[in-house]
């Protein structure tokens, strides 16, 4: 039978990784994206604004965050030939603590549920990617950084550490890994400073997402810009719906002409 996978997803998608293994196993020859007559189309949409087309089965978080593959599937390894992967994939720790309004990890209902990167891993690869929405929240977080370690594997990372639950442990065994680019953390309200700078200021350098246009006014945004970069670290600006403010703080950001200039007020004021 012929298998259709549909998907919106610029780079990966790891659910139809899954499924594609699932009927690779059964002997079906599966398409990306295809046209024509299919069996069975399946469609798994990260965007709610992307244009949908006819799936016999859908989900992902641009349909219903809350959708979970089949046993017989979700716990396959994944076809990392659908999107002609060179880096394994998945998941160590989906759950997070945390409840946040802007964020869609809440809606997905995660277990605390602790796996081995040898449930996703292909010891072809020398790199792998975690999806982890929150690593340090896993009570067994140095367990997955022991594995990574003894195969002595590049980690990609996607979706960052929580610097709230930072600690000289957690930093040491961040600087003992080998990371492709830059290790990504998050400062998204003003209510967590006190938090965010004792983990800044042991972290290794990387770069900070900033959340701004959700509840913080212009001013708390510079002053916690001024504060990630006096930390050592780099602000990346995640700005909160489409304004025009948000869209020219980035900018400005992403110029780093503020390291010219004595505080991140003066630069905006001479950027503006």
């Amino acid at each position: 039978m012929n298998i259709n996978l549909r998907t919106d997803a610029p780079r990966h998608n790891l659910a139809l990784m899954k499924i594609s293994s699932y009927h690779k196993a059964l002997g079906d020859r599966v398409f990306l994206n295809g046209a024509g007559e299919f069996g069975i189309t399946y469609g798994s949409w990260l965007f709610d604004f992307s244009p949908k087309y006819f799936c016999d089965v859908e989900g992902g978080p641009g349909i219903d965050a809350s959708i979970r593959l089949d046993e017989a599937i979700e716990f396959l390894r994944p076809d990392y030939d659908l999107f002609g992967l060179d880096f394994s994939l998945g998941y160590t720790w989906r759950y997070c603590p945390r409840n946040c309004e802007f964020c869609i990890v809440p809606e997905q209902k995660n277990k605390r549920d602790h796996k081995s990167i040898w449930d996703f891993h292909d010891p072809r690869f020398k790199k792998i990617c975690l999806l982890n929405n929150n690593t340090f929240s896993d009570p067994l977080w140095y367990a997955t950084f022991e594995e990574i370690w003894e195969q002595d594997l590049v980690v990609i990372d996607e979706n960052g550490y929580d610097l709230r639950l930072m600690t000289d442990d957690k930093a040491h065994a961040l600087k003992c890994t080998s990371f492709e680019g830059y290790i990504h953390y998050a400062w998204d309200q003003m209510c967590d400073e006190a938090a965010i700078l004792r983990g800044l200021a042991v972290a290794p350098k990387g770069i900070v997402y900033v959340l701004v246009g959700f509840d913080t006014t212009p001013e708390e945004d510079l002053h916690r810009l001024q504060k990630i970069h006096d930390a050592g670290h780099d602000p990346y600006v995640m700005p909160y719906g489409k304004t025009k403010y948000g869209r020219a703080l980035k900018r400005f950001v992403d110029s780093r002409m503020y390291r010219k200039f004595k505080s991140m007020g003066d630069a905006w004021g001479e950027w503006k």
